[in-house]
């Protein structure tokens, strides 16, 4: 099953086990110790829920931190899970998502690395998606540029020059195929021809 597939029919199912109880929503108070509710998940679908509950969780902190006028319109669409800590549920970088469960041991990084390039052109897909069904008046090429380029998303290139090991680090690899998944969306749209 690709990770499309995945999405389409399992996500949903493994996002119940995973968050039980749907009036809270929110997740990761000690998901740098032991990464709760993640045993939930069966090990062969732990990449790839992974990587959807990754930018599930990133295009919600997107929409709250660019689109604070339209947040509470699509928070009631989408009632995404929210990673958080404290008691103020004060946001955590969705990158560690993806990280600790691999620092922790719960799956090997070239699972999740090897999805990464897929997982990402799944998500630029579905944003665009949604966009134009349930809420046209957010640009996506805009959305996209606001978080590529968001300093709690963004990799800047002279961090990876400045360390070379960061070439392999998956919030590096997550980063690097989400902007391509977006250069080649970005690509496909029609073009105006000059009169």
């Amino acid at each position: 099953m690709n990770i499309k597939q995945y999405y389409q029919s399992q996500f949903r199912h493994d996002i119940g086990r995973f968050m039980p109880d749907p009036n809270a929503p929110y997740f990761g108070h000690s998901w740098h110790m032991d990464c709760p509710g993640l045993e939930s998940v069966s090990a062969s679908n732990r990449a790839p829920f992974l990587i959807c509950l990754y930018f599930t969780v990133l295009v919600d902190q997107a929409m709250h931190a660019h689109y604070r006028a339209h947040y509470s319109r699509f928070e009631g669409l989408t009632r995404y899970p929210k990673f958080c800590h404290g008691l103020g549920q004060f946001q955590k970088n969705p990158r560690g998502i993806l990280l600790m469960p691999i620092e922790k041991g719960f799956l090997a990084k070239e699972e999740v690395d090897v999805l990464l390039p897929e997982g990402m052109r799944l998500f630029v897909d579905e944003v665009l998606d949604f966009f134009s069904q349930h809420m046209p008046e957010i640009n996506p090429d805009e959305f996209f540029e606001k978080l590529l380029y968001d300093p709690d998303v963004q990799i800047p290139l002279i961090v990876v020059l400045a360390n070379p090991e960061m070439k392999t680090d998956t919030g590096v690899l997550a980063y690097e195929a989400m902007k391509k998944a977006v250069q080649e969306r970005v690509k496909e749209k029609p073009t105006r021809q000059s009169t």
